[in-house]
């Protein structure tokens, strides 16, 4: 199991990795920052910590709420992930309770943080990242598939949720693969991430064709040395065969200008098909 760079990420996004809304900037060098929803609530009291008034949430002093993040997330069974606290809201009294991420999950993420704080403390959903999650490549593809509900609603029955809170964690998006994968193709940032995939595919194309060009060029460049080779060798061996012959051949009429026209062609036909030849190969690219 290893895990996922930036890079690998944005490999894997659209792909094996669904997640919307989608940012480039979320992006770290081996994580992804995950963003707090509106949905959030303390454990003690089963009530919403998020205040309208002001668009924030309002963490209580020493108390642990459950935080719903604003990305829902899709893996394939060739990915698992894990979830990090962030070290400057660690520094301000934030702890988070470790958690997993299993193949195959669909939804948003329920996150439980704990205020060590004497204070209250403060997020602006949709905005601040509270959560980082690290991604993991399976050594071997996952055959089971995640008991947990989309969002863990199933922890969420005894708390009280308004008919918002219900209607947002019920959008289609967070409870199916091909409509999440939809919503993240409307991100802009994906689309940036595409056009890049689509200049490097480019780029290895152009690479590719012009290592077989050469690989064309080395080809015919041997195939032009043979051919000259072999006309070489055919006139070699018809002089050698005429100067072997010279006693009784000499004789004929046609003997002395055969002789003079295969010297002649001998100097001349192998070098200009070699000359021509290699110019043409080379002047084609």
């Amino acid at each position: 199991m290893s895990i996922l760079s930036n890079v690998d990420l944005e490999k894997e996004i659209g792909e094996n990795i669904l997640i919307y809304p989608f940012f480039l900037k979320n992006i770290r060098g081996a994580t992804y920052n995950l963003t707090a929803s509106k949905l959030a609530w303390d454990i003690k009291t089963k009530k919403s910590i998020y205040d309208q008034n002001v668009n924030k949430l309002i963490i209580p002093s020493k108390s642990t709420v459950l935080i719903e993040t604003n990305e829902s997330i899709w893996v394939s069974n060739k990915i698992s992930g894990t979830y990090h606290s962030k070290v400057k809201l660690v520094s301000q009294g934030l702890s988070h309770v470790s958690t997993t991420l299993d193949p195959l999950y669909i939804g948003s993420s329920l996150i439980a943080i704990h205020n060590n704080n004497e204070q209250e403390i403060t997020l602006i959903p949709e905005q601040d990242t509270f959560i980082t999650l690290k991604f993991h490549y399976l050594a071997t593809e996952s055959s089971i598939s995640p008991g947990n509900s989309a969002g863990r609603t199933d922890i969420l029955l005894d708390y009280s949720l308004s008919q918002e809170e219900k209607n947002w964690l019920d959008q289609d998006f967070m409870n199916a693969e091909n409509a999440l994968k939809t919503k993240l193709q409307e991100c802009p940032d994906y689309q940036i991430v595409v056009e890049k995939r689509h200049k490097i595919i480019e780029q290895f194309d152009k690479k590719e064709r012009n290592k077989a060009k050469i690989i064309k060029k080395r080809r015919t460049t041997w195939i032009i040395i043979g051919s000259s080779s072999l006309i070489t060798l055919i006139f070699v061996f018809l002089l050698i065969f005429l100067s072997s012959n010279e006693s009784s051949l000499k004789s004929k009429g046609w003997y002395s200008p055969l002789m003079n026209l295969s010297y002649t062609l001998l100097i001349l036909v192998p070098g200009s098909t070699l000359v021509a030849g290699l110019t043409k190969v080379y002047s084609d690219w």
